[in-house]
């Protein structure tokens, strides 16, 4: 009977266009959602590229004028802007901390448009007030990014919808439905092995377009064959909930009209409502402090730290005898006393951070319970870990470049009190940023959790009427 529902299932798709219309339109979707992200993505690759340039610019005249003074040649300009100065380096040459994209980076646009992917910590200005957002358009940002996410999220749901909505209340308004009931075969499985052929031709037809979308404007996607092939699971997974969804409708309802407003309601309330309501409920019980506020703490902790400068400097080398003992205290100046002073700034202001990063990580905390109710948010979270470009990978890449700006001071300012004078050799020496990406992908995890929700509201929901095998509610 399987077979014949087959036969049957694709001559009626083809007659009707309908493969016809998911083919093109699936194409030209991803087709434009995998070129629109790869253009985002070499944006990015071309803002780190001219960033890099510049800093190697900067490193030639730097490395010449340093050549010059070992050579004993003269050099113009006031001392203290010499590149033989620590502070020099420190303050007009730093180091590039770059976070460059994943392979598979394309796929969802995330928080990328949000946050910058590099950043030159300098040894004057704290760790806590750097700033890593961006300067966007707020049109964009109200709108989005069409990227594959989009198409995937939004786009997807809708088409299973225009796809499956009357397939079994179009065999009821035709007068069918009867001669079909007289078939060997219990109607709801019927309507089963209806929804399960569409189910394998539209994620076929899926999984086609979007790979064919990756070999044409994206090669360097099949370099991460294991992210690739889940993605391609997770994406059946959530095809699979909106046929759940759909086969359902079809026989609680069995009318067309109800079946597409029920439909679009479910697509509304998960693809919409929820996730807006879920954001806007953690904003509302975890409110981040005002950054405002933040920063006039903070001024008022800086003139603090200026009355009591000598106080700040005799504890800071009561600390740090391995400084006091090579240090001349009659030359300290400017640069001696903000190392002195900053390690109590980074003290007093770490509860303002503390709460911050508080509040943001209870939102967070929050998303994660709530994404269970729509696979939406859990699809969305999944490609954007995927694709790297979630929150808690910015998030992380701001914690890294916090590391290598202390490791970067580390190595500068025992210089400064030790009087020592940058050289070549020390140039050689200079930490380097390495991004790696430490956050766990666990989008198995988002396969499994889809599968298992899809799995419980399909049984609950017609478990009885599998069990009963009666055809007369769907008749009635």
């Amino acid at each position: 009977m399987f077979k014949n529902n087959l036969k049957y299932e694709i001559k009626l798709l083809v007659r009707s266009y309908w493969l016809i219309v998911l083919l093109a339109s699936t194409a030209l979707l991803f087709a434009f959602a995998t070129f629109n992200g790869e253009k985002n993505v070499e944006k990015r690759l071309s803002d780190i590229a001219k960033m890099q340039k510049e800093l190697q610019k900067k490193d030639s005249a730097m490395v010449a004028t340093l050549g010059k003074i070992e050579k004993g040649e003269k050099v113009e300009g006031p001392h203290w802007r010499l590149p033989s100065e620590p502070m020099t380096i420190g303050y007009r040459y730093p180091r590039l901390a770059i976070m460059k994209p994943e392979k598979l980076s394309f796929l969802a646009t995330g928080q990328s448009d949000m946050y910058t992917h590099f950043k030159s910590p300098t040894v004057h200005g704290n760790n806590f007030a750097l700033d890593y957002s961006e300067m966007v358009n707020p049109v964009q940002l109200l709108f989005g990014s069409f990227d594959i996410a989009f198409v995937i999220i939004y786009i997807l749901p809708l088409l299973i919808i225009a796809f499956t909505f009357n397939v079994l209340s179009k065999e009821k308004e035709l007068g069918t439905l009867r001669l079909l009931s007289a078939q060997p075969i219990a109607t709801i499985n019927w309507v089963l092995q209806k929804m399960a052929i569409r189910y394998l031709i539209f994620t076929g037809i899926i999984v086609l377009t979007f790979l064919s979308a990756l070999a044409i404007f994206s090669n360097d996607a099949f370099g991460d064959v294991a992210n690739l092939i889940s993605v391609v699971l997770v994406v059946s997974g959530y095809i699979l909930f909106w046929f759940v969804l759909s086969c359902i409708v079809n026989i609680k309802l069995n009318n067309s009209s109800k079946n597409a407003l029920a439909l679009i309601g479910f697509w509304l309330l998960i693809v919409l409502v929820l996730p807006a309501t879920i954001n806007q409920l953690g904003s509302t019980l975890y409110p981040t402090p005002s950054r405002l506020k933040m920063i006039n703490e903070i001024r008022l902790i800086k003139k603090e730290n200026e009355e009591k400068q000598n106080k700040i400097m005799n504890e800071y080398l009561r600390n740090h005898p391995e400084l006091a003992q090579e240090s001349d205290k009659e030359k300290f100046g400017f640069w001696h006393n903000y190392f002195a002073s900053e390690k109590v700034m980074e003290e007093k202001t770490k509860p303002l951070l503390a709460q911050y990063d508080r509040q943001l990580k209870k939102q967070r905390e929050l998303i994660n319970v709530f994404e269970f109710l729509s696979p939406a948010i859990l699809m969305q979270q999944s490609l954007n870990k995927v694709a790297g470009t979630s929150e808690m990978h910015y998030n992380d890449f701001k914690k890294q470049v916090f590391e290598f700006s202390d490791e970067w001071r580390s190595y500068l300012v025992p210089m400064l009190f030790k009087q020592q004078k940058f050289t070549m050799k020390n140039y050689q020496e200079l930490p380097r940023f390495t991004y790696k990406n430490r956050i766990t992908n666990d989008i198995w995890f988002s396969i499994v959790v889809i599968l298992l929700v899809s799995g419980t509201i399909f049984f609950v929901s017609i478990g009885k009427s599998l069990r009963d095998k009666s055809a007369q509610k769907i008749l009635s």
